[in-house]
């Protein structure tokens, strides 16, 4: 029994650990103008989100606090609470967003993209997995 409980953290960490080998060795693969590329993506993600933030009313916020709603009914009170100019925000935003993107797509060369696409497997296939296995220890 013991030597079953050894052999299963073994494994475990050892799925662990090929896990953060493979998530390096995509973003390492990149070049230094790809690495520039996600970092503008995500400083600009902050910065949209923050702009977002500050402009939220009292209500607005109200809502978000609001412990007896649910995640989506949160988001669907708030969207009706949005301003014209907080549209425009979130729609400026995801425009950046999406030219960034497509920049760093334009960017990537065919074995990039395999070595992505390869990698979002592995992923998928780890999240259903780990689901399979939630599910069989919730019975």
């Amino acid at each position: 029994m013991k030597s079953i409980i050894t052999i299963t953290v073994f494994l475990f960490f050892m799925g662990l650990h090929s896990g953060r080998a493979q998530k390096s060795t995509v973003v390492d693969n990149f070049t230094t103008e790809q690495q520039k590329l996600v970092q503008q993506q995500r400083d600009l993600i902050k910065a949209n989100r923050e702009a977002f933030k500050a402009s939220l009313t009292a209500e607005q916020l109200a809502i978000l606090k609001d412990a007896s709603l649910s995640k989506e009914q949160k988001q669907a009170a708030l969207v009706l609470t949005f301003t014209t100019a907080q549209k425009n925000l979130l729609n400026e935003s995801k425009e950046n967003i999406k030219d960034l993107r497509r920049d760093f797509k334009n960017s990537l060369t065919t074995e990039q993209r395999q070595q992505i696409q390869e990698h979002n497997s592995n992923r998928i296939r780890e999240t259903i997995k780990d689901s399979r296995l939630r599910d069989v220890k919730h019975r």
